[in-house]
């Protein structure tokens, strides 16, 4: 099934020397302001398409999340919204990688304690975000501009964050793209890259 990206708002980050063509949109999230009809996109999920001889549902090796910033809108009953902190995006690449590991024929208890489990696991080490042992420093490349990308490595695989200014990205899976270089499509470029046929 290809996930449309019709209505796009919002960069997508690709890794620079992969071909779109062998890529895929994995997952995209929107949301809402009150009192608007308009949703907005909120992220944009990619990695490589399904490798021969591996179940369809099989988790890909890496993904790149391209998170955008909407800064403070109005929420729902008066509230707000504000873009997450960088160590609330460090907590959700340790989660999302430990969740994709998680075997869908566990029972409904055993995927419950995984799933918490993978919670508590991303909360512990994203409070250490400043701490090199936990975090090593390194950078990456996008689009000839370098930023600083935090790598956690651990035995199930690894999970990087990265502030762009104009977005952030989440970045997990058993094993590193290529190379930690990058390139920021625009809306535009990114519908093009990844429609369909």
């Amino acid at each position: 099934m290809t996930i449309s990206l019709a209505g796009l708002d919002m960069p997508v980050l690709v890794p620079a020397g992969v071909p779109t063509r062998s890529l895929h949109v994995l997952a995209t999230g929107r949301g809402s302001v009150a009192g608007s009809a308009l949703p907005y996109w909120e992220d944009v999920s990619v990695g490589p398409g399904p490798r021969p001889n591996t179940p369809a549902d099989a988790a890909p090796p890496w993904s790149v999340r391209t998170i955008a910033r909407r800064g403070c809108r109005p929420g729902e009953n008066g509230d707000w919204t504000v873009d997450g902190s960088l160590r609330g995006i460090a907590e959700t690449a340790v989660t999302s990688m430990l969740l994709k590991l998680i075997p869908y024929q566990l029972s409904a208890e055993e995927t419950r304690r995984c799933t918490e489990h993978a919670g508590a696991t991303g909360r512990a080490v994203a409070v250490r975000l400043d701490d090199v042992r936990t975090w090593s420093r390194t950078t990456m490349d996008v689009d000839g501009h370098t930023f600083v990308l935090w790598l956690h490595q651990r035995e199930e695989g690894f999970a990087g964050v990265a502030d762009l200014g104009a977005c952030r990205v989440v970045l997990h899976g058993l094993r590193p793209p290529p190379a930690w270089r990058f390139t920021l499509l625009s809306a535009e470029c990114a519908q093009q890259a990844f429609s369909p046929g």
